[in-house]
């Protein structure tokens, strides 16, 4: 457990220093393989009576690891003079047969091709191969050992850089991994700001009509049934606006599991529209096509404009005649929301009512075009929905007008 502790805290600082975050049994295993290496070079020279100075230059040769316990990897040109040094002066010094010390730079020039980028990896590799020609040179290493232990180091070092290269190559894809996570997480959360936004858009709007008609009848001595009428509408509109705020802020903690709740499509829009008209805005709908062939998403998108249009005009212009027309027989189809501009808005050359960003948002996420913008003394509304969202009707299309209500408030307040 003591070396499992100290290898934790060795692969955290190695990681705070910039290296590779290797899973801690990688460093455990070199590292092991290293001290074990080096008992046993020490155990082959113990009945020669040379075991003390064996055993320092062995532990000499080991000094680079043990600075690792600090959390930074040794310059190769350390591991190269201290452990290849110690490890070239025992083997001339106090030779045995089939000498083990050569295993530790094998395991050296793994240690350092895992650490370290290529280059200096590389130019351990050479160098070590150096050390080995000159104890060849010096008859202190046969030329077939030389050669046995050349394809060794040849073989720690390509398996240091692979593990190098893939540790790398995960901790890229784990940062990628994290990155699309939280963009998913944003895109989430500015989704559900948008159908929040919304929703309480539309609902106050709806709220404000009904309470400034219930105002002007009261102020107007007219029958008080109307005023109490358009007050129970406001309550309505608002009771129905909370439980549809809490069941879209219900999905921030909704399972994976869970179903979603329905969503509006263009087959609401009527609804949609008659609720604004309840409330006094004078609004003209028609539809052609067939609303069943637009897909949820996109039918999703084209209520929130339709309803987020109508909401500003009731904001900025709610004595403004509203014209809002979805044309689905044609590939692509259109929706265009045409409104007169207030007097405020013409004088001053105001770009009309808030929420375009949203709107322009839920169109570029359709991958719809999307146009707003005074048009001489209108304010225009304009998508244009991508192809194949929308079926062709040879027969010219389906008109589907909005009826209009049986009994319908036409109280309008004035735009000033």
């Amino acid at each position: 457990m003591r070396a499992l502790s100290l290898a934790h805290g060795m692969k955290d600082r190695w990681v705070a220093n910039g290296y590779p975050d290797f899973p801690v049994w990688i460093p455990l295993v070199i590292d092991s393989g290293a001290f074990a290496a080096a008992i046993v070079a020490v155990a082959q020279r113990a009945g020669s009576g040379d075991l003390l100075p064996a055993a320092a230059l062995v532990a000499l040769a080991l000094v680079p690891w043990l600075t690792e316990l600090r959390g930074r990897v040794a310059p190769w040109p350390v591991f190269v003079l201290v452990t290849g040094g110690a490890s070239a002066v025992l083997m001339v010094r106090y030779p045995v047969d089939y000498d083990f010390v050569p295993f530790l730079l094998v395991l050296m020039v793994g240690h350092v091709g895992a650490c370290l980028p290529m280059t200096r990896s590389g130019a351990t590799l050479a160098a070590t191969a150096g050390v080995l020609g000159g104890l060849t040179w010096a008859d202190a290493l046969p030329g077939a050992a030389a050669a046995i232990w050349l394809a060794g180091l040849m073989i720690g070092w390509d398996v240091g850089f692979i593990l190098r290269a893939l540790q790398l190559r995960i901790q890229t894809q784990e940062s990628e991994y994290a990155a699309r996570e939280r963009q998913i997480a944003l895109e989430e959360r500015q989704r559900i700001a948008r159908e929040v936004h919304d929703l309480v858009a539309h609902s106050l709007s709806v709220t404000m009509l009904h309470l400034t008609a219930a105002r002007r009848d009261l102020e107007d001595g007219s029958d008080v049934a109307e005023a109490i009428d358009a007050l129970k509408d406001a309550e309505r509109v608002g009771r129905q606006a909370m439980a549809d705020v809490r069941s879209t802020v219900g999905l921030l903690s909704q399972g994976a599991g869970g179903a979603e709740p329905p969503t509006p499509q263009v087959g609401d829009v009527p609804a949609l529209v008659d609720s604004f008209r309840a409330a006094g805005l004078d609004v003209d709908y028609w539809c052609r096509g067939d609303v069943d062939e637009v897909p949820a998403a996109t039918g999703l998108g084209l209520y929130r404009i339709v309803q987020e249009s109508l909401a500003n005009v009731a904001k900025h212009a709610p004595g403004s005649r509203v014209r809002v027309r979805v044309a689905l027989s044609r590939d692509p189809g259109t929706l265009t929301i045409r409104n007169a501009l207030a007097r405020e808005a013409l004088s001053s050359g105001s770009p009309g009512g808030s929420g375009l960003t949203g709107m322009a948002a839920r169109a570029d996420l359709l991958g719809a075009t999307f146009a707003a913008g005074p048009d001489g003394r209108e304010w225009l509304v304009e998508v244009g929905l991508p192809r194949g969202d929308t079926a062709p009707v040879a027969t010219g299309g389906l008109r589907c007008p909005l009826p209009r209500l049986a009994q319908l408030r036409r109280t309008v307040v004035d735009p000033a």
